[in-house]
């Protein structure tokens, strides 16, 4: 029977900093998620998001067609339209993901001299619903605010002054994902996968999840563990951008969602926390030695995560993403 990872819950406003640094220390050499409480979202605006996240996933096709995702990698991505084709770990899915999303990005001012021309710095998409807009930018900005707060506690986990990480997000790249799984097919011959196993791009994902479960995560012998939802909690894992500055020390682990039901659907809300774009990521001197060389080069973020989104969403590379 495989070892269940040990995913910790950490209270969030029960530790002082040095204290919840090592926690999250701890959490990332082990299972590289954690369940965070006592975060200070509001539990009525989280509430709000997931509904909002249902409202819009309940609209017809053709009204979220009209904000199809673009170039910039915002708007509606249809369902089945991404495939896991570039990931640190795993080769290539043979089918898409079964689920559909509404990405929400940082907002990039029109003077931004790279906008419309950067990767992914072009205008955000919203459906024709002021209610909608207002709750989701609300979110956005409280769960950033949220991995703001957060950034100290990780400098100090990885041996580093407490401001260290906060210069690599002056204008940190977002993605807001309000994710929706249909329902599994009954006597599907393969495993229904809302998402296929893989490892998150960036630095840190805060994900909210609702009462259905289906987040697994891979244990040390390769063996799949649910990471079940905790009322009230967000879960938290580290991405690969995160690993290379620890030299993959600190565990990007793997993980899938399995839709767990024949006639429910899932949500949730992940939020993608990533360095500014112009960013230059390398291995961390205290994780490297003679022992230990550097696994990875120093890499430009932008040209990074560019790469990554160009092998799983095709489509945008021209401009458009078809459904």
């Amino acid at each position: 029977m495989a070892k269940e990872p040990d995913i910790p819950i950490i209270d969030f406003a029960g530790h002082d900093e040095t204290e919840l640094a090592a926690r999250i220390s701890a959490a990332c050499l082990n299972s590289g998620f954690f369940y965070l409480v006592n975060h200070g979202l509001d539990f009525h605006l989280m509430a709000a998001v997931f509904a909002q996240n249902r409202r819009f996933h309940d609209r017809s096709l053709a009204e979220k067609v009209a904000i199809k995702l673009n170039h910039w990698h915002r708007g509606y991505q249809g369902l089945a339209t991404s495939k896991l084709v570039s990931s640190a770990r795993f080769a290539p899915a043979p089918r898409a993901n079964q689920l559909e999303s509404f990405f929400l990005r940082q907002e990039v001012p029109t003077d931004d001299p790279d906008y419309l021309t950067g990767a992914l710095k072009g205008p955000n998409q919203w459906p024709d619903d002021a209610d909608f807009q207002d709750v989701v930018r609300r979110y956005d900005t409280a769960v950033r605010g949220l991995a703001t707060a957060l950034l100290p506690a990780f400098a100090l986990a990885v041996g580093e002054g407490r401001d260290f990480f906060l210069p690599f997000f002056d204008n940190a790249t977002t993605a807001l994902r309000l994710i929706h799984y249909p329902p599994a097919p009954v006597g599907q011959a393969d495993r229904a996968y809302g998402i296929h196993p893989h490892t998150d791009y960036g630095f840190i994902t805060i994900l909210a999840q609702d009462e259905i479960g289906g987040l697994e995560v891979q244990g040390p012998d390769g063996g799949w563990l649910p990471a079940p939802p905790v009322p009230g909690a967000l879960i938290i894992n580290i991405g690969d951008a995160m690993a290379r500055w620890t030299n993959d020390v600190f565990n990007s682990t793997p993980h899938r969602v399995i839709s767990p039901t024949a006639d429910t659907s899932r949500y949730s809300v992940a939020l993608f926390f990533d360095p500014d774009m112009a960013a230059t990521i390398r291995c961390l001197d205290q994780f490297t030695d003679a022992a230990r060389p550097p696994r990875h080069d120093a890499i430009r973020f932008g040209d990074y995560i560019e790469e990554r989104l160009n092998s799983n969403y095709p489509n945008r590379v021209a401009g458009v993403a078809s459904l």
